[in-house]
């Protein structure tokens, strides 16, 4: 049997497509750029350098539709981070087709003439004489260690297997990764993918994936901004693509977030909300392909993200409502629960109003206090207002590493005088 590979437009074409493709709705969101961010789950995917970077436990799975009716692609990532042996990953990924569909990758056709497929982005193959198209899977095995407090490194084994006709291939590769993040504004990432390519045969033809080197930056201008570029450089198309995107946190439980790259025009965004210590993501968006000039279908991402453990900082309240009057003692305490990855160097806790104006901080060096007591005031000792407070925990252990987070503190209550 001889196998028929075609390639079209854009980046089609290139074997094992489906490790440059994306997993997780919010990176598809970026426009596919997250080489130099990869704060999620997803890094195992994009760059497994940036793995030693996470500091909760993640787990994210998703559906994509594609372009082309009755492809689906369904994905699973789970990261652990660990205080001296590195972070570690782990993602699956499966792409199924109708029973009637031929492809050997990550493969979309929509238009079929005899044996070739005149409108793809992708490679495909043809088989002919059976309707079986069982799904083609792929996973990642990833491994980050972090060298200093800015630097890390990382690798993924990459394992691809497709039961295609009367043969079964299964290959195995290397893919690796560094993240150098200087500061919490900037953070630069480079893969090599396919540094060790899978090499499989399908009857008397061979397909070695090609090398792909992929550069990413991440930008953090605001707090609430994020922005990401990438561009991927190979032979195999012989130049490089650019990727970008950005994201912005407009609520506290609401983003949204747009992106672009050489084929596709994506927006999208994500609801957040947090469960005692868990949060819990829902990710979602809706992906147009300008460069088939119609010939695809617009098409949909919905992807789920949990973190839960790990490192990580967090303060809660009893009671949650108070109402401080001048001459009586009327206080909240304040749990500040500190799980670093190693031990605190210093430590600060900041109490603003809604609008983000400081009322009250505390800070100070090594271990924080467990609960510390707040009658309503600011620092320089008067009641503040009634309104609802939050927070702002920072911590610094002791290799430089930050744990940050924010959220509701507490109610303050103006007191009713009969």
């Amino acid at each position: 049997m001889t196998l028929i590979l075609f390639a079209q437009m854009g980046t089609g074409g290139i074997p094992g497509y489906i490790f440059s493709y994306a997993i997780g709705a919010r990176p598809y969101g970026f426009g596919r750029a997250f080489t130099g961010l990869s704060d999620d789950a997803e890094a195992v995917y994009f760059n497994p350098g940036a793995l030693a970077f996470l500091q909760r436990v993640n787990f994210s799975g998703g559906y994509f539709q594609l372009p082309v009716t009755g492809f689906q692609f369904y994905y699973g990532a789970f990261t652990f981070p660990t205080s001296t042996f590195g972070s570690f990953g782990i993602a699956v990924m499966q792409l199924s087709s109708p029973a009637t569909a031929r492809f050997v990758d990550s493969l979309i056709c929509s238009n079929w003439d005899g044996p070739v497929c005149l409108d793809s982005v992708q490679a495909y193959a043809i088989f002919p004489g059976t309707d079986d198209s069982p799904p083609y899977n792929a996973g990642l095995l990833a491994y980050s260690k972090s060298f200093s407090r800015s630097i890390s490194i990382g690798a993924s084994l990459e394992f691809v297997y497709h039961r295609v006709y009367q043969s079964s291939p299964a290959s195995a590769g290397l893919n690796i990764g560094m993240m150098f993040r200087p500061n919490r504004y900037f953070s630069f990432g480079l893969v090599g993918q396919h540094f060790i390519p899978p090499k499989y045969t399908f009857y008397e033809s061979e397909v070695s994936y090609p090398q792909v080197w992929r550069f990413g930056l991440g930008l953090r201008p605001f707090s609430w901004v994020k922005i990401v570029v990438d561009a991927a450089y190979s032979t195999y198309y012989n130049g490089f693509k650019f990727y970008g995107g950005g994201e912005a946190r407009l609520l506290s439980f609401l983003y949204v977030r747009g992106g672009i790259n050489n084929e596709e025009v994506t927006g999208g965004g994500s609801f957040e909300f947090t469960i005692r210590d868990i949060i819990f993501r829902l990710d979602g968006n809706y992906t147009f392909n300008y460069a088939s000039n119609g010939a695809f279908n617009d098409y949909m991402q919905i992807s789920t993200t949990i973190k839960f453990g790990g490192y990580r900082v967090w303060v809660s309240s009893d009671p949650k409502l108070i109402s401080p009057a001048e001459g009586e003692s009327n206080i909240t305490f304040l749990y500040l629960h500190t799980f670093p990855r190693q031990e605190v160097e210093e430590w600060e806790l900041v109490i603003k109003k809604q609008s983000g104006e400081v009322v009250r901080t505390f800070y100070g060096e090594g271990e924080p206090p467990v609960r510390i007591e707040w009658d309503g005031r600011d620092d320089s000792g008067r009641i503040v207002p009634p309104g609802n407070y939050y927070y702002y925990y920072k911590v610094v252990d002791i290799s430089g590493e930050e744990y940050e987070r924010g959220g509701y503190l507490v109610t303050v209550k103006r007191r009713e005088v009969w």
